[in-house]
């Protein structure tokens, strides 16, 4: 008969669980393949558009706060006073209005506020 001892038993137990785990690892890494091939040009592109679209909405904004502006009888120079005395800097008020910073710069600046 053949003897089998018990540091061949074990040799063999080692065998059969190192192929088990390269076997599990094998299947974790089929299964989350997706997450290492994650399209990140994609991402960054429909980012990109999103970002451009708020900028479009911030305009469509400013613009349609001009016109409101306008129709209320309300002057350009009182809209960036009011603003300005609402905390917003320059770049902000520029913003809401649709104007550029060198014109509120002047209007402020003509008013002694800068």
């Amino acid at each position: 008969m053949i003897e089998i001892s018990s540091k061949e038993i074990l040799i063999f137990l080692l065998v059969i669980l190192d192929i088990v785990i390269i076997v599990i690892l094998i299947y974790l890494y089929l299964k989350f393949k997706k997450v290492l091939t994650f399209p990140w040009e994609d991402f960054e592109r429909s980012l990109e558009r999103a970002q451009s679209l708020v900028e479009k909405l911030r305009e469509l904004r400013a613009t349609e706060d001009r016109v409101k502006g306008k129709e209320q009888g309300v002057s350009i120079e009182e809209r960036v006073l009011e603003s300005f005395r609402e905390g917003l800097s320059v770049k902000e008020i520029a913003k809401r209005l649709g104007l550029s910073a060198g014109e509120v710069e002047i209007i402020l600046k003509k008013k002694g506020l800068l």
